[in-house]
């Protein structure tokens, strides 16, 4: 967690060929090796489960597991996303435990970290809900726990900076209603009016196997902190989208995705960009339809735009050269996956990125990518 002092580092399975409870194993041995001289806040599993009783049967497991390991100071996704090179990948995030005092909240079976540094507050969460085969269901049940964590935490639903959306089986449906649609029409009745004012947080909304619907975010109360939603010129506005790029029929109600393409932020001397889940779309349309290469260019293009030298003019701080920190990159078909590489790799080099086979929100789109930009 780059904001918190730390970092983030990404945990393959030391042999890919094993089953994935021995690559799991394999990860998790792994885990109390490292020695950072920080401290683990956060753990993100990224799994090929192929059924949802392997899927719970494995969370299950894996809590008592990490109960033992950690005690329960510890935030875990367990994510049904398959890597492309193996069956598990973790994604650990670190604090600097000198300079940030740690707080958990235990509340409704999900976990959030409140981390204090004088008048700064920072809020670290996770909310699952997989009770109901129903999108909706799920999502309005993910979106009550989240308003009641930042109601405990005495957190107003606008300070939260960047978010992350999982949703089973994104592009199907529940008879009539698409599921991602379902999702964004939950969102947009849980945000109400309170980010009218500052925009919306970064966000990703990315399909995954199993597991309902799975929000993480981050939460920032502070008069240190400077926070600003980015544009990309090239790109309406998600939450400005038309009926004709929303899924539905015309009589029915829909909302547009609630998220903005980019979020700067700084806390004293510490500024990045959150880039928000980024897609091959000029204006509000998909461009570079059944081609994985030219969608992938178009995705950096549009990730670039928004760190370029007139975004960065915009912005309340001096700022020096732009250093993208890491990407995830979702991959739709795997047949994709090297072309997919080969244009990532060739923009960022050995650029830490990991790699997941994930649905997109439109049928059409091949890619996803997102990340972070540092600036210092």
């Amino acid at each position: 967690m780059y904001f918190l002092n730390g970092d983030r580092t990404y945990i393959k399975p030391e042999k890919a060929c094993g089953d994935l409870q021995e690559q799991l194993q394999s990860c998790l041995q792994q885990l109390t090796k490292i020695n950072s001289g920080k401290r683990i806040i956060k753990l993100n599993f990224f799994v090929d489960t192929k059924s949802h009783k392997e899927y719970d049967k494995l969370l299950i497991n894996l809590r008592l597991q990490l109960k033992d390991m950690f005690g329960n100071d510890l935030l875990l996704s367990f994510i049904s996303q398959p890597p492309l090179s193996c069956k598990i990948i973790v994604e650990a995030y670190y604090y600097d435990p000198e300079l940030w005092d740690c707080q958990m909240i235990h509340e409704y079976g999900n976990h959030s970290a409140l981390f204090r540094n004088g008048t700064t507050e920072i809020l670290l969460g996770t909310v699952h809900a997989n009770s109901n085969s129903n999108c909706r269901i799920n999502a309005e049940k993910a979106f009550d726990e989240l308003l009641e964590v930042l109601e405990i935490a005495q957190f107003p639903v606008n300070t939260i900076v960047r978010q992350w959306n999982y949703i089973e089986d994104i592009l199907g449906y529940d008879e009539e209603e698409q599921r991602y649609q379902a999702f964004n029409d939950v969102r947009s009745d849980a945000y109400g009016e309170a980010f009218d004012q500052e925009g919306y947080p970064a966000a990703t909304g990315i399909g995954m196997n199993h597991g309902g619907v799975l929000v993480e975010f981050v939460a920032v109360k502070s008069k240190e902190t400077v926070t600003r939603a980015i544009d990309n010129p090239e790109q309406v506005s998600a939450h400005h989208y038309s009926n004709e790029v929303l899924v539905g029929t015309a009589c029915q109600s829909k909302t547009t995705p609630k998220f903005e393409r980019a979020r700067y932020f700084r806390y004293r001397n510490r500024k990045m960009i959150f880039i928000s889940g980024t897609a091959s779309i000029i204006g509000e349309h998909t461009v570079g339809i059944g081609d994985a290469t030219k969608q992938t260019e178009i995705t950096i293009d549009n990730m670039e735009r928004l760190y370029a030298d007139q975004v960065l003019k915009t912005l309340p701080d001096a700022l020096s050269r732009p250093q993208f920190g890491h990407a995830r990159v979702y991959v739709k078909n795997r047949k994709d996956y090297a072309a997919i590489r080969k244009v990532v790799k060739g923009t960022f080099g050995n650029l830490q990125v990991v790699y997941i086979v994930a649905d997109i929100c439109r049928p059409d789109l091949l890619v996803e990518i997102e990340g972070k930009v540092i600036l210092e």
